[in-house]
């Protein structure tokens, strides 16, 4: 597999991109664990009260954003016709015979300043989006802790939102009691009926230290999986599980589901006893 990432071109902006590659599944830690149910290592005895304040915050929120990913979609979801945004500029010529799109989205590069992170330009790809047909894996994101994207996993300038503050109170107390010695990021991802969550991977794979926790609380099991491409088939999160890590370098999604859903997502990094437990060794999630 490819270490470095492709760069697909919008003006003067460098959007991170990696073709489909067929590969095994990394998997978390030594074992390469390709779906991790966490249920056994967290308090689940709070998981409807704690939905119940999560669906009433969500009524209350207005910083919903929507959000994106780099890089092509898995083999199954290019024949259903999904593309993501960079798959979409990585061959703007093909995709854009006229020209007309590749102004707007140089105009739109153009007004702000370039950035690192594919996360810091929502104009280009919400345009891609609307205009050009790019997938959206989810409708809403909603940042209860803010944290860059680069260094999501770090406790440093990390701070929870005047919002989540008001709104989500015991959400803040349980994910301070989660088994992490750092938490970067928190954040919400939103997906509207019947739509799932399309294949991808979150970034190129390479070695990584990104610990994290999804969580579904009252909402029980969801049909989550990351794929197998030895085997050709999804491997699914252990039924009746609503808590989970995995490699978000394997290509992840969720089936559709009648009804909103939601993923709690916590980043950060886990206490030492928890990582002794799950294989991972020196932050390793994976090495290679």
């Amino acid at each position: 597999m490819s270490k470095i990432p492709l760069m697909a071109k919008a003006g003067k902006i460098n959007f991170p991109h990696f073709k489909y590659e067929p590969s095994p599944l990394c998997g978390v830690g030594k074992e390469h664990a390709p779906i991790v149910n966490m249920d056994p290592y967290i308090d689940t005895s709070r998981n409807e009260e704690l939905h119940l304040e999560i669906c009433r915050g969500m009524a209350l929120a207005k910083e919903q954003k929507v959000a994106t990913y780099p890089g092509s979609v898995h083999i199954s979801e290019r024949e259903k016709g999904k593309r993501s945004f960079t798959e979409i500029l990585w061959e703007l010529d093909k995709n854009d015979p006229t020209g007309v799109h590749r102004k707007m989205i140089e105009q739109l590069a153009s007004d702000h300043e370039a950035k690192p992170y594919y996360v810091d330009h929502p104009a280009i790809y919400r345009y891609m989006y609307y205009a050009m047909g790019a997938d959206i894996a989810w409708y809403h994101t909603y940042y209860l802790r803010r944290q860059g994207f680069g260094q999501k996993t770090n406790a440093k300038g990390a701070y929870w939102t005047d919002e989540a503050v008001q709104h989500f109170p015991k959400i803040i107390e349980y994910i301070e009691s989660l088994p992490f010695k750092e938490i970067g990021r928190v954040l919400i991802f939103s997906t509207f009926p019947n739509t799932g969550i399309t294949a991808h991977r979150d970034y190129h794979i390479t070695p990584h230290k990104d610990h994290m926790i999804n969580l579904y609380l009252g909402q029980g099991w969801r049909p989550s999986f990351v794929w197998d491409d030895i085997q050709n088939k999804k491997v699914y999160l252990e039924k009746g599980a609503t808590a989970y890590c995995f490699n978000n370098r394997d290509y992840h999604g969720v089936d559709p589901e009648p009804g909103y859903k939601y993923t709690l997502r916590v980043d950060g990094t886990f206490e030492d006893w928890l990582q002794k437990e799950l294989g991972i060794v020196n932050g390793w999630v994976y090495r290679g």
